[in-house]
């Protein structure tokens, strides 16, 4: 092992090498360098993979390529999904029939997470309905994500898909709950289901695509010389958030009598993990280093000032295995505390100190706001505060935030565009209630409170033989236009003879696809100065996502041009309305360069790999920061490689299991700060209760270990 190594170590690039290290220490920095190298002195780009567990992951290589003197196209960045689809795209031929497809030569369809839970909806109907799932409280399209997730681990833990149920049987117990079982076999069956589904009509979702690579492809001579041929040099980074099938691949490629890679560089963050619930096995990544010829281990942060270093130390120091010395004289510059009586106490304290930050010229992108889960109402509070007191402040501080795993329902902005389709689109059969096209209003129309858009959509809203409209707003008496303000008026009329014009030119040119009617709107009325989506950097994102989405619905359900794209909006809409989970959006995992305040639950921002000068811990006293989402369904822990069968999951394993997660969570967190830590605190929490989690008895254990001083903020 060595400190940090100079770059330009062209001894090293020829080698099979393991670097390791805490975040901040400047790996992927190291592996850009390394890649430019590579091409420096004369390396085939085409002949370069870089491997990375999620493809957002893959940004910064983009960055240094597209920075660099070299075309970066050549260089392939992929996840182990996409390096399978594109083998199987290469070599269906092969494995079609012996993966019992039943038309080996019909094209293959591949899913991605949304038109999975799509095609699982169609067969789910029977398996839930029936109410065997009655023994646990999990709505429709969380039975449908939690079944798909067990598939995924199985194929890329790579045993068996009838092997959950009896792993999650085993691991419950009978005598605690003799429901369970049941359960689990009914989930059991719904997969099955699915599976036959798939087979039936040539359909490729996660799962088979993973199985189809670690069955069928890589075991194949012609496979093996393929890759071989193609990819003599490799990247991986982030392997502690990969899946053992990812290692596996790893293992092979790397290993001198297989693979035969000339060149490897393996990024292990020794903190990492953070991704456990999607299938990483940082365990297993460790193992690794054994394919390697030599490994590099990189300990000084070049992210955290000596301050942010001493309380990295007071909670190594009290919750995990590996002493680091430092400084505790630091400690007491590298948080503050705020302890509030109430909860609202707590945000409005949370929301001043932000705000003396920016006023006192901090970049709004270098402060996040982080809790243990961020749902609306905490959102809505914080969003408003914000922009009600930078008003105040004269202080210009937009706000982003991110929840990769909510519902695209949930999003306000979604309603008001799923609404306003409806109405320009009576094809669809969708017409939305008066409620939601208040709220719509409300949204898209500059200066409409939410009272005023409801008083308004009671007026002009119009449902007559399944025909939704809008009458104009002259037609208001006098009284009531004035109450509702002649310029919200003029803006609402515009936004109705857009919608009007739209559908006129439906009439004559013929119907469009949903989302080329919502990047319509969104560009040409409600982003446009005096409507609500103007300057929202949130709404932006929202709506791009919603648009995306809607896009691959189509080409992957509907591909071609000869369809009633009305009848596939309305079917969309209704996909959208059972609140089934999205699938990955990248871009709004790369909207770091904007100059946005960051709001995000700490899990995401960890998965992000985002550094920032100061951070905002919510509600330390909730459990929520250490206990494990209610998954009955499926279990991250119980359906891993290294867990033995008939295992079962004790009490002392969750807690032992929620210790882990918590000082991941905090450790990373520290590790990605520069400056200062903000600790809030409320005695009674969201729901009136006295707050006293895991969370808050480790941070004060840490800060007594670290100092004596008294660094309450009361």
């Amino acid at each position: 092992m060595s400190d940090f190594l100079s770059y330009h170590d062209d001894a090293r690039l020829d080698r099979r090498l393991f670097l390791s290290g805490v975040a901040g220490t400047g790996k992927t920095t190291y592996a850009t360098q390394h890649l430019l190298r590579w091409l420096e002195r004369g390396t085939p780009p085409d002949t370069i993979l870089i491997l990375v567990p999620q493809v957002t992951l893959g940004r910064p290589y983009q960055k240094a390529l597209h920075d660099s003197t070299y075309a970066g196209g050549a260089v392939r960045i992929l996840t182990l999904a996409s390096l399978a689809r594109a083998l199987i795209e290469v070599y269906w031929g092969l494995i079609a029939e012996k993966m019992g497809f039943a038309d080996p030569a019909r094209e293959p369809v591949f899913l991605n997470v949304e038109a999975a839970q799509y095609y699982m909806a169609r067969v789910a109907a029977p398996v839930i309905g029936d109410g065997r799932f009655g023994a646990v409280n999990v709505a429709p399209q969380r039975i449908l994500s939690q079944v798909l997730d067990n598939l995924n681990r199985a194929a890329i833990t790579r045993f068996p898909v009838d092997e959950i149920a009896e792993r999650l049987i085993a691991a419950w117990g009978e005598e605690r709950d003799k429901t369970r079982p049941k359960v689990y076999e009914a989930a059991r069956e719904l997969a099955n289901a699915f599976r036959t589904e798939c087979l039936t009509h040539t359909l490729l979702d996660f799962s088979l695509m993973m199985e189809a690579f670690a069955a069928h492809l890589l075991p194949d001579p012609h496979v093996q010389a393929f890759l071989r041929n193609t990819f003599r040099y490799v990247i991986a980074d982030n392997v502690e958030e990969d899946s053992p099938l990812a290692h596996d691949f790893l293992l092979w490629f790397l290993h001198p009598e297989k693979g035969g890679a000339q060149g490897a560089l393996i990024i292990y963050d020794e903190d990492g993990g953070y991704r456990n619930f999607l299938g990483a096995d940082p365990d297993n990544a460790a193992q690794l280093e054994t394919v390697c010829e030599e490994k590099i281990a990189l300990r000084q942060s070049f992210i955290m000032s000596p301050p942010l270093v001493a309380l990295g130390g007071a909670f190594n120091r009290v919750m995990g295995d590996r002493f680091e010395p430092t400084p505790t004289d630091a400690l007491p510059e590298s948080f503050s505390l705020g302890t509030r009586r109430f909860y609202p106490q707590m945000i409005d304290w949370a929301v001043e100190e932000a705000i003396a930050l920016v006023k006192a010229g901090v970049p709004p992108r270098e402060i996040a706001i982080l809790a243990p889960y961020l749902n609306d109402s905490l959102r809505f509070s914080l969003v408003y505060k914000f922009a009600e007191r930078a008003r105040a402040e004269g202080v210009d501080l937009p706000t982003l935030s991110h929840r990769p795993s909510r519902a695209l329902r949930d999003e306000p902005v979604t309603r008001a565009l799923l609404t306003f389709a409806g109405i320009a689109h009576p094809g669809m059969g969708y017409l939305p209630p008066t409620e939601d096209v208040g709220d719509a209003l409300s949204q898209a129309v500059d200066g409409l409170d939410p009272v005023r858009a409801r008083l308004l959509a009671d007026i002009v809203y119009r449902k007559k033989d399944g025909v939704a409209s809008f009458s104009p707003f002259a037609k208001i008496k006098a009284d009531v236009q004035e109450r509702l303000t002649y310029t919200a008026g003029e803006r609402f009329d515009l936004l109705r003879e857009w919608l009007d014009s739209y559908q006129a030119q439906c009439e004559i040119e013929g119907r469009v696809p949903v989302d080329h009617f919502w990047r319509r709107l969104f560009g040409e009325v409600l982003s446009q100065p005096g409507y609500g989506f103007h300057g929202d950097l949130e709404a932006g994102r929202i709506a791009a996502q919603l648009i995306d989405s809607a896009q691959g619905f189509r080409r992957v359900l509907y591909p071609g041009t000869d369809w009633d794209w009305d009848q596939v909006g309305g079917e969309y809409i209704g996909f959208v309305n059972a609140r089934l989970l999205p699938a990955l959006f990248p871009q709004s995992w790369q909207d770091e360069d904007s100059n946005a305040l960051f709001i995000a639950p700490a899990s995401t921002f960890l998965m992000r790999n985002r550094y920032v000068d100061y951070q905002f811990w919510l509600d330390v006293g909730s459990p929520s920061w250490s206990e494990r989402l209610e998954q009955p369904l499926t279990h991250p822990y119980v359906l891993r490689r290294d867990r033995h069968l008939d295992q079962v999951w004790t009490d002392d394993d969750e807690d032992d299991a929620q210790t882990g997660a918590l000082y991941k969570i905090i450790i990373g967190l520290v590790r990605r700060c520069r400056k200062r830590v903000y600790f809030a605190l409320a005695d009674l929490g969201e729901s009136g209760h006295e707050q006293r989690g895991l969370f808050l008895r480790k941070l004060q254990a840490a800060l007594r270990a670290g100092t004596n001083e008294e660094a309450v903020d009361e």
